[in-house]
């Protein structure tokens, strides 16, 4: 068995590589251009799901499109120029819009989620950060009945992957969460669902164990990554790291440094925002609650309450657009009474999103010693401990605990 990984990326899901890899006697250097869980993972709404199975590319997606390409919803912006750009990524991403496509992809995305939440439980029993968890679930509120209507065909996937929900009405819904106001018709509670309050800390905890137990975290930009008996590492520093093998977990730069070797990767980014409110003067929220019609989500966090924006398609390195977060904060405020911002700035960052709507996890095709864990889009912290279990078995040369035909990266032609 070799010895020395270099996991590539500070993100969660890098992260929990990391901790795998090293629980099962690797020598570990995690090397990220920032402190490992600030950019990507620093940002999204604290859900350890094991219920976010419909994924973004669905049968709805198409019926939705006419509607969404006015680019005027709350929920999806996207750039013009972007889109013609990579048209032919929308094109294929759109071709996964079916009935069959789309219950693969549940089942494949519920029992890697199943297995990280499982996985989380125990790594912050170890961390000793039980403060952080909650277990509320994760509710999803419609205003109109016309949107929970729409929803059940969701509901109908989530019933095949084996997913747990309860309904609730109206006049439910304040005894659910007093702090809502009176204007929502239905909700759904996914019950096995957890949360935390804070995703960076959680990060900075996993970090710690991994410290605490030998492992090594690098601060610096990876400019080149070369096979040579075993691989070689560049970064900026003029530093090189030499390893047996190698994991690529750089979120939504992976398929960037994957193409030094010539790997062509089908990948994207959603881009999305969030910003911390002053709570109300209402009871304050108990879980991360999704408003469906108004495309953001509420999360009670340690900093006040997180808003999330739903997805922005756009240039990676684009400057950010602000848009889609102003409306959802100004909605946010109009009808909850949340207070002034708390964040200096508003936050950015980029998920990293395949045609397919999954993640891709396995050995690449072309180079020994050299792995892909990449490309969990929006839920990438619900993965993070499940892929690290994939990968460690690889490195092991033993058999994962999933199925992970679903995420080969033999499943595109790269």
């Amino acid at each position: 068995m070799s010895k020395k990984v270099a996991i590539l990326g500070g993100g969660i899901v890098g992260v929990c590589a990391a901790l795998e890899a090293q629980k099962a006697g690797f020598d570990v250097v995690l090397i990220d251009r920032k402190k490992p869980g600030r950019e990507t993972s620093f940002g999204n709404a604290g859900v350890l799901s094991e219920s976010s199975v419909v994924v973004l590319n669905n049968p709805g997606l198409i019926k939705a499109l006419p509607q969404l390409l006015k680019n005027t919803s709350v929920g999806f912006r996207y750039s013009p120029w972007f889109a013609f750009k990579n048209l032919g990524w929308f094109l294929k991403f759109l071709s996964y819009c079916t009935p069959k496509k789309t219950r693969h992809a549940a089942h494949a995305l519920r029992a890697l989620m199943v297995i990280s939440l499982d996985r989380h439980k125990a790594l912050i029993k170890e961390a000793k950060v039980d403060d952080l968890l909650r277990y509320q679930g994760w509710l999803k509120i419609f205003r109109k009945a016309s949107s929970f209507e729409k929803f059940k065909a969701e509901m109908k996937i989530m019933d095949d992957a084996g997913v747990r929900y309860s309904v609730y009405d109206r006049s439910q819904i304040r005894q659910l969460e007093p702090g809502l106001k009176p204007i929502y018709d239905h909700a759904v509670l996914v019950d096995d669902t957890c949360g935390v309050s804070n995703p960076a800390k959680l990060t900075d905890a996993y970090v710690e164990l991994f410290l605490a137990a030998g492992g090594q975290v690098i601060e610096d930009s990876i400019t080149g990554l070369a096979q040579q008996d075993g691989w070689q590492v560049d970064l900026k520093s003029g530093q090189q790291i030499n390893v047996d093998q190698v994991v690529l977990a750089a979120g939504a730069w992976s398929a960037e440094i994957a193409s030094w070797l010539g790997y062509r990767i089908p990948m994207l980014w959603e881009r999305g925002y969030h910003r911390h409110l002053e709570p109300a003067d209402a009871p304050a929220l108990k879980r991360a609650i999704h408003d469906v019609d108004g495309g953001f989500v509420m999360a009670p966090m340690q900093t006040g309450v997180r808003i999330t924006t739903g997805v922005e398609m756009r240039d990676r390195d684009a400057p950010p657009n602000y848009t889609q977060l102003d409306a959802s904060i100004s909605d946010a405020r109009k009808n909850h009474g949340f207070g002034d911002p708390v964040d200096a700035e508003p936050w950015m960052g980029r998920r990293p999103t395949l045609v397919d709507s999954l993640p891709m996890l396995g050995a690449a095709p072309r180079h020994d010693g050299l792995y892909f864990n990449f490309g969990h889009q929006h839920i990438g912290l619900s993965m993070g401990p499940g892929s690290g279990q994939v990968i460690t078995a690889l490195l092991k040369n033993e058999t994962p605990p999933i199925d992970i035909a679903p995420f080969a990266p033999e499943r595109f032609p790269i």
